[in-house]
């Protein structure tokens, strides 16, 4: 049962980590690099108070480092908890039963609390106690293991920061005619969606999926002849085209300077 606990780290994590703590009456303590409202210097570590646990929400590569500085002024019974997706759990040199990764694969917004009811937490841990304290934090939370972790965060990666990156390259694409990427958000929204409810390549429309071959060239074509050429946009915009075609069982187009019967 965790009653006190630090909280290491206040950026949109560990700041949404130790309110969503607090609201649930465990006493929390907040540090930070530096000493803000309501919040201690990392200096005056070697004055902390006992607590249950300490929940390390520090860039993934100051996991490890932060827990073994941490250790020498902490009880024995203390457990170490971190939130990262890909960092595993031995970053916590504690014994197994002491240690937990509560890893939400989501991003958070400064200012703006998640909706907690609904969001996903994985839990990483030996003793089952984490789970009970997953559950109460998120209802949703799930147990994760040592392969499927990574697995997910890599799936996280796909999914969040590199749809990010591709709306990103569409948007630089549109604004060489002067459109705004925002006149496409209830299609990417509702196509997202959708995608989310049932098999994500059964549910994509279009000229791939209906086999409109040429409407496919003119895009292609289109593509090439911007005026500032992005082969990037150009080999991701081929692959997934050809994946949808494969989908929905059609071939894929013949290569450039290719007829049909050759």
């Amino acid at each position: 049962m965790i009653n006190r606990a630090h909280v290491i780290g206040m950026g949109r994590l560990g700041r949404h980590w130790a309110d969503r703590l607090s609201a649930l009456n465990v006493t929390v303590h907040r540090w930070s690099r530096t000493a803000q409202d309501g919040v201690r210097s990392m200096s005056e570590w070697s004055q902390v108070e006992p607590a249950d646990a300490v929940f390390i929400a520090v860039p993934d590569d100051a996991i490890a480092s932060v827990a073994e500085s941490i250790l020498p002024h902490l009880p024995g019974s203390t457990a170490l908890v971190h939130h990262a997706g890909s960092v595993p759990l031995e970053a916590l040199p504690v014994e197994p039963e002491r240690r937990a990764v509560m890893w939400p694969p989501m991003t958070f917004t400064a200012g703006s609390a998640p909706d907690w009811d609904t969001l996903p937490l994985g839990i990483e841990a030996a003793d089952p106690q984490w789970m009970q304290l997953g559950l109460r934090m998120a209802p949703q939370a799930f147990a994760l293991t040592a392969t499927s972790r990574p697995a997910l965060h890599l799936g996280a990666v796909l999914a969040g920061n590199l749809t990010a990156a591709w709306l990103g390259v569409v948007e630089s694409y549109l604004k060489e005619h002067g459109l705004p990427l925002s006149a496409l958000a209830p299609l990417v929204e509702e196509s997202v969606k959708k995608a989310l409810e049932g098999g994500a390549l059964d549910t994509v429309s279009g000229p791939a999926s209906r086999n409109d071959a040429d409407t496919l060239q003119r895009q292609a074509a289109a593509l090439n002849c911007l005026s500032h050429p992005d082969q990037d946009l150009t080999l991701i915009h081929t692959l997934l085209t050809n994946r949808i075609l494969a989908q929905h069982g059609h071939p894929p187009p013949p290569l450039q300077g290719e007829t049909e019967g050759h």
